[in-house]
């Protein structure tokens, strides 16, 4: 949805307290009925449930998980939301590439073709939430992998103020008394001295019934919570979300390390990862300025470059 008059239509319908006439939103942007039409055309198209009689107006209806009320707190949008959707993450991927703008944010009811990390498939049954973020940060390629460890980390937190005990397991992972509860595929394209676009693809399982996950337990927020609409989830995630990715853009991912290790699972754990000579085995002593998993390792601190950390069972 391009910025031609359907994105502040949408934001004053969002706003108001019951159903617009046609004729009172044509005077409120100086507009003939007809144009008005056509902007709330454009509005439908994109997923926005839209309702509208002659004799009372038209207003924004809300899904069951509150979707279309969704406040996107700076970024641009637009929200699509997509009942069954084959990827969130091809969709925002294939708009990102023929210069989609910063914020668009795909989220689907349920997903044919989820995948996570190493390509490996990301069950997406419908009660759960799974959507894609288009980013374009103005820092350098090194830095921008960080921006999933903060994302997980305002995962944590949004899930901790609703009494889910989340921490971050490194490094795309959320958990909750040990069952993953959330998982993060970054992906970007990248040229020497700039991030051209990133996507986040974000999965949660909120109220869907946990699916198997490969080396890990799983969980559902709704085990700690109960039934929890999604869309207020995305919304307060976003609220924390638009705040961080700022402080991000001006310091990195230092000003976020203290914040990460405090709430970190594999702190003190023995884990096995990848350093820079291969295959690495140590106790994880929590994430360095830049966002590096830390081991003590050999008698040697070893910070761990990227791929799967995995536990070590105590006799191990």
């Amino acid at each position: 949805m391009k910025a031609d008059g359907a994105r502040d239509l949408l934001s004053l319908l969002r706003k108001a307290p019951g159903p617009l006439s046609g004729a009172d939103l044509a005077r409120r942007f100086g507009i003939t009925r007809a144009a008005v039409h056509k902007r709330i055309e454009k509005l439908r198209a994109a997923g926005h449930r839209v309702t509208g009689t002659q004799r009372l107006g038209y207003r924004l209806r809300a899904g069951a998980d509150g979707f279309d009320a969704v406040a996107l707190h700076g970024f641009a949008g637009p929200l699509l939301h997509r009942s069954v959707a084959p990827s969130t993450q091809d969709e925002v991927k294939d708009r990102a590439a023929r210069g989609a703008p910063e914020g668009l944010i795909v989220v689907a009811d349920r997903q044919r073709a989820g995948r996570g990390r190493r390509g490996r498939l990301w069950s997406s049954p419908a009660g759960g939430l799974w959507y894609s973020i288009l980013l374009r940060p103005a820092t350098a390629p090194a830095h921008a992998p960080s921006l999933a460890l903060v994302a997980a980390l305002d995962w944590a937190e949004v899930l901790r103020e609703r009494g889910v005990p989340a921490g971050v397991k490194w490094p795309n992972d959320v958990w909750a008394d040990g069952k993953k509860v959330a998982g993060i595929l970054t992906e970007m394209a990248l040229e020497p001295d700039r991030v051209q676009w990133m996507v986040l693809g974000i999965g949660v399982n909120v109220n869907n019934r946990a699916p198997a996950v490969p080396g890990a337990v799983a969980g559902s927020v709704r085990d700690w919570t109960g039934p929890t609409a999604r869309g207020e989830l995305l919304s307060a995630w976003l609220a924390r979300f638009a705040r961080s990715y700022a402080r991000h853009g001006r310091g990195g991912f230092a000003p976020f390390q203290r914040a990460y290790n405090a709430r970190a699972v594999l702190n003190g754990r023995r884990v096995t990862g990848v350093g820079p000579d291969g295959p690495v085995r140590g106790r994880a002593l929590g994430v360095d300025a830049a966002g590096r998993l830390r081991l003590s390792a050999g008698g040697r601190t070893v910070a761990v470059l990227g791929g799967d950390v995995s536990l070590l069972r105590p006799d191990r």
